[in-house]
């Protein structure tokens, strides 16, 4: 059943008809005007959370570098290895997930990624030698290349243009900001209490693993309740069901009944005015599109940026423990400082969360790239006692993930709805390139040659992504309808 009476709290103007400025109402007029509603903070929650608990298995490899060197006998550069294979199952997760979250739909991607994610981190932890535990990283990166991508295109489609870089921000404020932390607390935890109370001894890694399967099993049970995007379903030319899912947000109910009404809030001329209905060509096209101008420039400096950033963040997570343990620290001693030192992440995740409202993203990535670039450096010359690696550690981080949330909220806001999923996973996962090639890269310089030179690379890296800045679309405060509208993307 349909109605045209709107529900409670939303001033709604008829489908179709003219916006302030005389112009027939879009489909992003109309999320704006719904504004943010419960479903809105249900929705975030659930995407953070199973954001986070993946940030958790991309960096516990990490956290448990020193336990699988002595469980496995491997050395520092195998346990590199490890990280650039899981890596490099994101990448690909991450594509295959951003071409069949434009296909089927973001919600749908959402769920089995998440499930492929559970099923690799069991066989992790029941992982008999190193060959198997490659094998499972193998399987948990491809559920984790395709959360994150669909998790960003998700958010970013859902939420009204004011706080849309506030809430794809946050999935990286909560799951890198919150998660690079907590997954070092949660090694100790399990390597320490719960060791000892299960009797696990030198096998305790298993349960680091095992334990992080269980979790996701909720979120994906509850994402069963959460609405499809309204932009992609008017993409898909079903106005019914984008009203639905309009009325879903509007009424802010985790819920819907069979017997709900729906409000009509798009008709056939809002969809003609909307960016994402216009027709596109084939899927081949619309794929290639990223590759082609307007699109092009947007995805070779963004995919680049993000390469770097993600091969400096990850290089030093993995070399981190390591140069701590070469430095006299013990194994846990390591992990407590550089925990320590995390904190800097959520400082920095959530500088970018509050720079999304007033500063232009190219600024922000920018200014953070330069002051990475110093605070790496820094830390290779001058951090030999607990208070210079905890100080220059923290304000390192910080910059670290001011630049990387910056890129995550920017990458969706790049591309029309057609391609959004695709695009977003392209950046994002060039990005996770960078994180599986530069550690190896990073490792080998360090082993060879030392520290200071393979930090003076990752400061070289930061200043490149500095430069790129100056080549980069800005986007902030434009609704997605004026960036991709047919008009404002050819003039991009």
């Amino acid at each position: 059943m349909t109605s045209h009476q709107p529900p409670p709290g939303y001033a709604a103007a008829p489908p179709g008809s003219a916006g302030p400025t005389g112009r027939t109402e879009t489909l992003g007029d109309v999320v704006d005007r719904i504004g943010v509603t419960r479903t809105h903070y249900v929705a975030l929650v659930l995407v953070v959370l199973g954001g986070m608990f993946e940030v958790f298995e991309q960096l516990i490899l990490s956290s448990l570098g020193p336990a699988l060197q002595e469980a496995f006998g491997i050395d520092a550069a195998r346990i590199s290895i490890l990280s650039s294979i899981t890596l490099l199952a994101v990448v690909a997760g991450g594509i295959i997930g951003g071409i069949l979250g434009d296909r089927n739909g973001r919600r749908a991607v959402l769920s089995v990624s998440l499930a492929i994610y559970c099923v690799g981190t069991v066989i992790s932890a029941f992982s008999p030698t190193y060959e198997v535990l490659a094998l499972s990283r193998v399987v948990t990166g491809l559920g984790v290349g395709g959360e994150i991508a669909i998790g960003l295109t998700y958010l970013s489609e859902l939420s009204p243009t004011k706080v849309r870089g506030v809430f794809v921000s946050l999935f990286n404020t909560v799951s890198a900001g919150v998660g690079t932390f907590l997954v070092f607390a949660y090694t100790l935890l399990v390597l320490g209490p719960v060791a000892t109370a299960t009797g696990a001894g030198p096998d305790a890694w298993r349960w680091a693993f095992g334990l992080l399967g269980l979790p996701v099993v909720l979120i994906v049970f509850f994402r069963r309740y959460l609405p499809e995007t309204p932009a992609h379903l008017l993409k898909r030319g079903d106005i019914e069901g984008t009203n639905r899912a309009l009325t879903w947000l509007a009424r802010g109910r985790l819920r819907q009944g069979p017997g709900d009404e729906v409000t009509s809030f798009v008709d056939e001329r809002t969809a003609a005015a909307s960016e994402s209905a216009q027709i596109h060509g084939s899927a081949r096209q619309e794929l290639a599109s990223v590759l082609t101008p307007p699109l092009r420039r947007r995805t070779l400096v963004m995919s680049l940026a993000a390469f770097l950033a993600w091969g400096v963040q990850f290089s030093v997570i993995i070399i981190m423990p390591i140069l701590l343990v070469q430095r006299g620290y013990s194994i846990t001693g390591s992990l407590a400082l550089t925990m320590v030192q995390n904190l800097g992440a959520l400082v920095g995740a959530c500088a970018a969360t509050f720079a999304s409202y007033a500063v232009a993203r190219r600024r922000v990535v920018a200014v953070g790239a330069l002051a990475g670039a110093v605070s790496v450096v820094a830390f290779a010359l001058f951090a030999f006692s607990d208070l210079s690696i905890l100080v220059i550690g923290f304000v390192l981080q910080v910059f670290c993930l001011m630049v990387n949330t910056t890129l995550w909220l920017w990458a969706p806001e790049l591309y029309p709805t057609n391609v959004r999923a695709f695009g977003t996973s392209l950046i994002v996962n060039v990005g996770f390139l960078g994180g599986a090639v530069m550690p190896v890269v990073a490792t080998v310089v360090f082993e060879q040659a030392g520290a200071v030179p393979a930090f003076v690379v990752l400061a070289g890296m930061y200043i490149v992504m500095a430069l790129l800045m100056t080549l980069a679309t800005e986007t902030r405060g434009v609704s997605l309808e004026r960036l991709h509208g047919k008009r404002s993307i050819a003039a991009t």
